[in-house]
Order: structure tokens, then C-alpha cells, then sequence
């Protein structure tokens, strides 16, 4: 996946808040929208080189949005939208080995007062899957997620009521980063999302996770990884 066709380099400042990034491009400060409202630690360290994408419009605030941080040799996606996007992609080419032989697949599919990231129809039973996207690896290992999350964790409910229906039901943890090896549960930031991925995995939700290889202008799967409980 290309991440745009105006994508231009910066360096990092200040994050004043969670939402908003200063960035010195060609010389001169500007204000870029960072996608990613959790904490990304260890990555948003003032002199750090990243991306943007220029996408002026007149419902916007700021005309950038920091997409990629340059960490020690390695680009980072700092996107969350760009996980959705990459399984979108493999899906379409049918490549994703997790969820091999479905028939069709749509995005966004409401049901009930739920909406998931996607829905695929096997010959039999549907199936619906939850994407979440991992910016944070120490030692090798993904970690999810890096703030508290509310919505996480009303997720992995819905899932296990489905599965409880019968329709098969997935989380699928993607890591905008080369140098995950596996994902757990970040059980010291959030220990209530860890204790319902612990029911999730009993109720028998599907957990997959992939890294990314991720350049300067491209975000792809690269492998799939563990999901450690």
C-alpha cells in the first residue's frame, strides 16, 4: 500500500497534544495531525525524522497528518487506518493465509448496534473481524494496547457474543513495524483488555497477528507472528 502521492519528510518537535504534532518542514514549523491518539512510546522523541501526507481540505485544521516515524533503522506507521487498508488489500488478492477460502468480504458491516472492521462469508458461516493495530514492540515483542481502551475492550465482547451465535469471530492484530515477533496483551497499561483477550481465547475468537514492512512510502504484510495469551 502507498501512502499517498504528496508525502513530504519532516522532523520531529513537540507533541502538544495527543492529537497534534509540530514539525519542521523545509525549515519552517508546521502542525501536523497525529492519526494515532495512544501514547507511542518511545517513538515521538523531538529530533526523530518522519513522514507526512499533504492533504489540504476545508474541514481539516491542519493540512498534514504524521503518518511514519524513522525508529533506530526501521520506518513505523503511526496510522491505525493503514492496518484496515493493508487487510483490505491482502483480502482482495486472497493472500491472508489466516482466512483462507471465504467467498466474498465487505467492510464496515453493521450488526446489530455493532459495526466491525470486516465480514466474510464462507460457504457456511460468517465470520467477523476486528483489526487493531500495534505501534509499540519492546524486545521483539508487540504490545497492545499502549493507552487504556474503552472500545477495545467492548470489541472483544461483541465477539465473544457472536461466537456464541455460531459465526466464527477474529481479532486481527497488525504491527506497522518489521521488528514484532509476537503480540501479547499489554496487561501493565491495560489489564481489563487483558483479561477479556484471556475470554476471548477461551470462547475460541480467532487471535492472529502479522508484522508490516514498512518503507518510506509503502506499508505491506510481511509475516505472521504469534499471538501470545
Amino acid at each position: 500500500m502507498k501512502l499517498g502521492d504528496r508525502v513530504v519528510d519532516g522532523i520531529f518537535l513537540e507533541r502538544p497534544n495527543r492529537y497534534l504534532a509540530r514539525v519542521e518542514v523545509d525549515g519552517q514549523e508546521i502542525k501536523a495531525h497525529v492519526p494515532d491518539p495512544g501514547r507511542l512510546p518511545g517513538l515521538m522523541i523531538p529530533g526523530r525524522r518522519v513522514r507526512l501526507t499533504y492533504n489540504p481540505g476545508p474541514k481539516r485544521k491542519t493540512d498534514y497528518s504524521l503518518v511514519l516515524v524513522h525508529h533506530g533503522d526501521i520506518w513505523v506507521s503511526v496510522y491505525p487506518a493503514f492496518a484496515n487498508k493493508v487487510v483490505e488489500n491482502e483480502l482482495a488478492k486472497g493472500s491472508l493465509s489466516c482466512l483462507n477460502g471465504f467467498e466474498s468480504f465487505n467492510r464496515e458491516v453493521k450488526c446489530g448496534e455493532s459495526r466491525f472492521d470486516f465480514q466474510l462469508e464462507f460457504l457456511d458461516v460468517k465470520a467477523f473481524v476486528e483489526v487493531k493495530s500495534v505501534s509499540l514492540v519492546e524486545g521483539g515483542v508487540g504490545k497492545f494496547p499502549d493507552a487504556p481502551t474503552q472500545r477495545g475492550v467492548k470489541h472483544l465482547k461483541e465477539l465473544i457474543a457472536l461466537r456464541r451465535k455460531g459465526y466464527r469471530a477474529a481479532v486481527l492484530f497488525i504491527s506497522q513495524r518489521s521488528d514484532a515477533r509476537s503480540i501479547i496483551s499489554n496487561d501493565q497499561i491495560d489489564p481489563l483488555f487483558g483479561e477479556w483477550l484471556h475470554k476471548a481465547h477461551l470462547a475460541r475468537v480467532e487471535l492472529y497477528a502479522y508484522n508490516c514492512s514498512v518503507t518510506a512510502n509503502t506499508v505491506s504484510i510481511k509475516n505472521q507472528i504469534p499471538v501470545n495469551i
